[in-house]
């Protein structure tokens, strides 16, 4: 006669069979288990009831083994509990015992955070720019006339909670529009430690941003803020990132033949850059403002772009820069890789 499973073991088939997808076959197979066996564990009312408190424990050795594994390769930290379990433990430890260790140990599932690839090229200009740079006095931070470009629309931009009972969630007080396709405009901004620079929309007739299109509307504006800065003994160096349309032979000839000094940027770097910060405050200010306002004009939206761009406090600019410090310090750390910023 077959000897009775243990709690461990009826709990290994059961995780084989329910999160791991295998067929009572494929368990005998993979396991030493015979078929009554293993039919007995997963459908038998007179089988060992449910364990009450929480799930077993993994060992101290089963823990360090755990741990390792997971943060081994993305991979690993991609792979979902059940996988763990039957991959790592051949479905000894259920779901709920691997979830328990490691949120004991401090970790969670977390949704993965989306960025573009980083070679191991980019990853030590990164990391040389900080390092050349994380010295710097807020002084000299001061003279870098600080430009990006942003998609700004209309509505909420970031996550929206309401105050409802349960079973309210489709209520239409409790539910936000979601908008296929925004109506959008692209905002071209510059600022400095001496305040704000120019701030251009992107007219629609301009078409897309390229070396023709930005040596044309973009380069000259930025040529004339400086000069008027010279001439208040001021010296920027311009700042832009490595988008095709700004290293392009032409606009780097074009900068050059205008007597612009820049600051050779590092590629995929918004983390590094203190206008991103200034994106996010325009987008609260129009969310906070105007985002339960649905579909407006182009007009309505350049004017609350405007009005956001103005509101921007010359305070919190000031406050960008005094932190690019601690960005070049993160960036060091990270070892050139992704920082929070």
């Amino acid at each position: 006669m077959p000897r009775h499973l243990t709690a461990l073991e009826q709990t290994r088939i059961r995780t084989l069979y329910t999160d791991g997808g295998f067929t009572i076959p494929q368990i005998c197979q993979r396991t030493p288990f015979t078929k009554g066996q293993v039919n007995r564990a997963l459908f038998s009312p007179s089988g060992p009831r449910r364990r009450k408190g929480p799930p077993p424990a993994l060992s101290a050795a089963d823990e360090a083994e755990l741990v390792e594994f997971i943060t081994a390769s993305q991979q690993n930290r991609l792979m979902p509990w059940y996988k763990i379990s039957i991959l790592l433990f051949d479905g000894k430890y259920g779901t709920k015992a691997i979830r328990s260790a490691m949120q004991r140990l401090g970790y969670k599932r977390y949704a993965a955070r989306l960025k573009p690839p980083l070679s191991p090229a980019n990853r030590a200009k990164r990391l040389a720019f900080a390092e050349a740079h994380v010295d710097w006095t807020p002084e000299q931070w001061a003279n870098i006339l600080w430009s990006d470009e942003t998609w700004m629309t209309y509505g909420y931009h970031t996550k929206q909670y309401v105050t409802r009972l349960p079973g309210e969630e489709y209520e239409d007080t409790c539910v936000v529009n979601k908008i296929q396709r925004k109506r959008g405009w692209m905002f071209w901004g510059s600022f400095s430690g001496y305040g704000k620079g120019p701030g251009i929309f992107w007219e629609k007739k301009w078409g897309f941003i390229n070396q023709a299109s930005y040596c044309e509307h973009i380069i000259p504006v930025v040529h004339d803020w400086i000069q008027q800065n010279e001439a208040n003994g001021v010296r920027l160096t311009y700042m832009q990132d490595n988008a095709p349309g700004h290293r392009a032979k032409g606009t780097v000839d074009e900068l050059a033949t205008r007597g612009i000094q820049t600051l050779q940027w590092p590629p995929l770097s918004p983390d590094l850059n203190p206008i991103e910060t200034v994106w996010n405050w325009m987008k609260d200010y129009i969310q906070e403002h105007y985002g339960h306002i649905a579909n407006p004009k182009y007009e309505v939206l350049r004017a609350w772009v405007t009005e956001a761009w103005n509101a921007v406090p010359e305070l919190f600019l000031t406050q960008l820069l005094e932190d690019m410090q601690r960005r070049c310090k993160e960036v060091i750390q990270a070892e050139g890789g992704y920082t929070a910023n």
